[in-house]
């Protein structure tokens, strides 16, 4: 039997493979998959970080597009979650800082808290305020005497809370009222007065607690011949500086003008500052008090538009803030008409601006808008573009932010301690009074009808800002004066 034999080539007889051959098909195979491998996670690589980059993208131009919403309706990150933030987050170079204390924001970042909050439309910075589990300054809190940070994380700063003015001016200031002050450079203070917030009756204390000497006869404002009140407010810097010199007094104020922002100058902002200049050069500090912005309106229309008004026929509250508004249209520095601006809405901001916030367009038809709103509760909106108020509003915060004390009127009956510290004031006897009538105490919120009150709010939300800020400042100051002396000392 034949056997039949089938050829086998080279590559097919495994006897005929060398091992060389062998070693280098194992190489290609495992180099093979290694690519493989390489090019797969390149791949997950590059669609990852794609991912991230395009993430990130998106969610720059959602934040800074403005045609996502009407400036005044796009809503930034809450404030609550930011209100601690760590201490050694150093205050970024700001030449209005104040004395740069350490634990407390630059004034840039209290700028930036309350317009984020000014932004938001005005019903919504209403409600925001007006409820406890929202309201950023956490004013339920502190009103019934807690500290809402007691106990939160240590070395922290508070996003609103500006850094306090240097020490030495109050030390000095309280000294001149005790029978051996030692020797240092003058030191008075400049009141800003707003109208029906309580001016009066700061003046009263002032005449109360410092010799009479030191304070102008006429309702503490500076006069000159045939002028009772010289208008200190429309003064230049230097010729405030000569009448302190030439005068016997150690305390000003200036109610219709608004606040002179040049008079900051004379506030010392450093160790330098207190020893610089002539012995004899005075320096300031700055005190005002300010009110519930629609109480505040209330009692102007009460005052100067019924009591003291000659007219016959008495302006309801509506028509009143509507002639107010067209008047303070007109008015100008050293006006006859010193009542211009008295009615207007977001007063405090006009004053603290150095006047530069215009009059709202709606306040010049007030008594159509408000009568409306009366009748149909959220059917006027009050809101006003941003390009008006946002720089004539951080003005008002900065220059807020530089005042030695600014007082809540409803909470100086109970709280004394703030104006004793500074001012070294302990008769407090006549700490509300009236130069005309009786007192009246306001409470627009039942006073008014629901929707007329909401209306003014809205109209007056910047306004309402800056009360709720400098009442919680003031109070966070008096609850939290144990925790904050740490975080609050000049460099």
């Amino acid at each position: 039997m034949i056997k039949t034999s089938h050829p086998t080539t080279r590559e097919e007889n495994p006897a005929n493979v060398s091992h060389t051959t062998h070693r280098r098909r194992r190489r290609q195979r495992r180099s093979s998959s290694s690519s493989h491998r390489g090019v797969v996670l390149g791949l997950l690589s590059f669609v990852l970080a794609f991912g991230i980059i395009l993430t990130i993208a998106v969610f720059r131009i959602t934040e800074s597009d403005p045609s996502n919403g009407s400036a005044r309706s796009r809503v930034t990150p809450p404030l609550q979650p930011s209100l601690l933030r760590p201490r050694n987050a150093r205050p970024s170079n700001d030449n209005n800082d104040g004395n740069g204390t350490t634990g407390a924001p630059s004034t840039d970042r209290v700028v930036e808290t309350l317009v984020n909050l000014a932004r938001m439309a005005p019903a919504d910075i209403r409600e925001k305020l007006s409820n406890a589990e929202t309201d950023p300054f956490e004013l339920e809190a502190l009103k019934s005497g807690v500290c809402p940070w007691r106990g939160s994380v240590k070395d922290t700063v508070i996003d609103w809370l500006p850094g306090r003015m240097l020490p030495q001016p109050s030390e000095w200031f309280r000294s001149r009222n005790e029978p051996n002050h030692g020797n240092h450079r003058p030191v008075a203070v400049y009141y800003e007065h707003l109208s029906k917030a309580g001016g009066t009756s700061f003046c009263k204390l002032a005449q109360s607690n410092m010799p009479k000497k030191d304070v102008p006869n006429y309702y503490c404002m500076p006069s000159e011949p045939g002028m009772a009140d010289a208008r200190v407010g429309s003064w230049a810097p230097e010729k405030l500086v000569k009448y302190f010199e030439s005068k016997a007094h150690r305390l000003v104020s200036n109610e219709w003008e608004p606040f002179n922002l040049d008079f900051l100058d004379l506030q010392p902002r450093s160790e330098a500052d207190l020893t610089g200049g002539s012995g004899d050069s005075i320096l300031l500090m700055f005190v005002t008090s300010i009110r519930d912005p629609i109480n505040r309106l209330l009692s102007a229309y009460k005052f100067w538009g019924i009591l003291n008004s000659s007219a016959k026929q008495k302006p309801s509250l509506e028509m009143y803030l509507q002639r107010r508004g067209r008047a303070a249209k007109r008015w100008y520095m050293m006006s006859e008409d010193f009542l211009g601006n008295v009615g207007r809405f977001n007063f405090a901001t006009w004053k603290f601006s150095g006047g530069t916030l215009p009059v709202s367009e709606m306040q010049l038809d007030a008594e159509a808008n408000l009568s409306k709103a009366k009748r149909e509760p959220g059917s006027i909106d009050f809101s006003v573009a941003e390009s008006e108020w946002r720089k004539p509003f951080e003005t008002a915060i900065r220059t807020l932010s530089r005042f030695d004390l600014a007082i809540p009127m409803e909470l100086m009956s109970e709280h004394h301690k703030p104006v004793t510290n500074l001012l070294g004031w302990t008769n407090f006897e006549k700490e509300h009074v009236v130069n005309i009538g009786k007192v009246q105490n306001n409470d627009a919120s039942n006073d008014l009808a629901k929707g007329e009150y909401e209306a003014l709010w809205d109209a007056n939300a910047l306004d309402m800002i800056l009360f709720h800020w400098v009442s919680a400042v003031y109070l966070t100051r008096l609850n939290c004066e144990d925790i904050l002396s740490s975080l609050e000392k000049v460099e």
